[in-house]
């Protein structure tokens, strides 16, 4: 009986060390889940951050265009002046041309801008205006086509006349006969996104509010082409988005004048850099696991050890009970 009760007592603890390696396994693996979970949380906040300071630095270059337009439009001097009507004398009126060429480049020489100019209706200009725009915009068409201006500033930004999209053009109307154009390369802008991609491993696009690309990391796609479905329909939804799309980690922002700046990564390449973390996590779990069940063995062995001695200690005591019984005088 009890040698029963010793294999009993064995089993009992038998199960409380299973149980107990289990309930650790159970919640280190649990652990590890969440700390998965963290980790890509993490990264992807990291991804959102990255993407949202790139647009802001796109739109320093925007707002400053929007800044430079402004200050020519509202500016007297250019309000109260046009050209095609202009009646002054031929001297007043060379002088009157002169100061607002002088405040046009005063305005626009810290700017690293194309264009920075007056287009009066008659197709004639007044300051900076590039080559490029004077082959692609002949004199009679260059007022007509940036004149469909909106009274929203974001709504007058064109790109992509005849599929180039080497510049991004920005105008604003001064009085019913002249408007102010300023225009940037487009490849101004790149730098921003090079030294993004570089450090941080990420592919980058930039696309107007109807998808077309006007920047792409990715070797595959042109500019001038449409962004993916998937992804077009994916960023459509919010202005600042972060989320995860058939194993891509995405991040995107809309600039100032409606298009949107995405950025993405793989999620084995985002969660890649964190693998030694992950590796030294299930180590440190198995190796406290395995030294856990090595301790509550020996602290079996110990317990096992003990029971036996306190059975030999009872059965002697039984044998010296039964002694005691003896009837010596017969």
């Amino acid at each position: 009986m009890k040698e029963l009760y010793i294999k009993f007592i064995s089993v009992i603890i038998l199960l409380g060390t299973i149980l107990v390696i289990m309930q650790f396994t159970l919640g280190f693996g649990s652990t590890f889940l969440s700390l998965n979970s963290l980790l890509t949380s993490t990264a992807s906040s990291l991804l959102s951050s990255t993407n949202k300071e790139i647009t802001q630095n796109i739109n320093l270059k925007l707002t400053r265009m929007i800044q430079v337009g402004d200050q020519v439009a509202m500016n007297d001097s250019f309000k109260n002046y046009n050209r095609n009507e202009a009646k002054m004398a031929e001297e007043q009126t060379v002088n009157t041309e002169l100061n607002l060429g002088r405040t046009i480049t005063t305005l626009s020489s810290v700017d690293d801008f194309c264009d920075c100019c007056v287009i009066f209706s008659n197709g004639t200009y007044l300051g900076q205006v590039d080559a490029y725009t004077l082959k692609h915009f002949p004199p009679n068409e260059i007022y007509e086509y940036f004149s469909d201006l909106s009274e929203r500033d974001i709504e007058n930004f064109k790109v992509g006349k005849d599929g180039d999209y080497s510049r991004i053009y920005y105008s604003k109307a001064i009085n019913s006969s002249s408007i102010i154009l300023i225009s940037i390369l487009k490849e101004s802008l790149d730098p921003i996104f090079y030294d993004a991609e570089e450090n941080y491993n990420l592919t980058l696009r930039m696309t107007t509010t109807d998808y077309t690309l006007l920047y792409t990391g990715e070797d595959e796609e042109e500019v001038g082409s449409k962004l993916n479905e998937d992804l077009s329909q994916v960023i459509a939804s919010s202005d600042h988005l972060q989320t995860i799309l058939r194993g891509y980690v995405i991040a995107s922002d809309k600039t100032i004048n409606g298009w949107f700046i995405t950025s993405t990564i793989p999620e084995d390449t985002l969660m890649g850099e964190n693998k030694g973390l992950r590796s030294l996590y299930v180590i440190l779990s198995a190796a406290i696991i395995i030294l856990s069940g090595i301790l509550l063995f020996f602290l079996c062995r110990q317990v096992k050890k003990r029971l036996t001695k306190i059975a030999e200690i009872e059965a002697n005591l039984d044998d010296y009970t039964d002694i005691d019984n003896i009837n010596i005088n017969g």
